[in-house]
């Protein structure tokens, strides 16, 4: 009698022990279940709805990628980009704030200042310098300042100084590099018609290694001219009669 007792506490007892075990784990899995399932409306209430903006950017290939509203507004990856983490972006600007200005004279007698050299740069050259400028009376006026819809491609509006300029750039590879060329042209407060043109020599930055890709990639993405041929153009004057 005693011995069927014994077996029936035994039994009892490993009963109500695996009821536990099964609580327990029951318990423990339900709040992960419940974590995901229940919304949290604190949360819900934090959560803002943003645009991005309407700029677009030019790929080497000369194409172009808008900004991304699941990423921040940062730009779409260019064909063949890789997606590398850029930091401590370079301001252009203030790497041309010493450059050695001096004067000098276009094919048909224009005079103007421009930097001797900008050596500023450590990926993207500078071809045929200093720039092309030309500068005169014109008949038309500087078709993107009235047209802004009827651009060509690759042409873009831009307010610069006191100036709204045309700014047309084109492109193609060659040996490794995309070579662009810049146009910028506009009306001045003379009514003459200025332009100033150069070629840049960009490098394939995805043939570099960390660091010097994540750093050329910068140059390139912040490469500007634009207070550097506003003052070219500022600085132009017809050769005296």
């Amino acid at each position: 009698m005693n011995e069927k007792k014994s077996k029936f506490v035994a039994i009892l007892l490993f009963l109500i022990l695996a009821l536990a075990s099964l609580l327990v784990v029951f318990f423990l899995f339900s709040k992960q279940i419940f974590k995901f399932s229940i919304p949290n409306n604190a949360d819900s209430n934090n959560i803002e709805e943003h645009f991005c903006t309407a700029d677009a950017k030019q790929c080497p290939d000369g194409s172009y990628v808008s900004r991304q509203q699941d990423n921040n507004c940062q730009f779409a990856l260019c064909s063949g980009e890789e997606n590398v983490v850029i930091n401590d972006l370079l301001d252009t600007s203030s790497t041309l704030d010493n450059l050695d200005w001096q004067e000098f004279i276009s094919h048909n007698g224009v005079h103007f200042f421009a930097p001797k050299e900008i050596s500023s740069f450590s990926f993207v050259r500078l071809n045929e310098w200093p720039p092309e400028i030309d500068y005169g009376i014109s008949e038309t006026s500087a078709s993107c300042d009235t047209n802004p819809d009827g651009l060509p491609k690759g042409t873009v509006v831009k307010n610069i100084g006191n100036k709204v300029y045309c700014v047309n750039t084109s492109s193609e590879g060659a040996s490794g590099s995309i070579y662009y060329t810049y146009v910028y042209s506009t009306i001045t407060s003379e009514q003459r018609y200025a332009s100033v043109s150069f070629v840049a020599q960009f490098p394939q930055c995805l043939n570099y290694d960390s660091p010097e890709k994540e750093d050329c990639l910068t140059e390139e993405q912040n490469f500007n001219l634009d207070k550097v041929v506003d003052d070219i153009i500022e600085s132009m004057a017809e050769p005296a009669l």
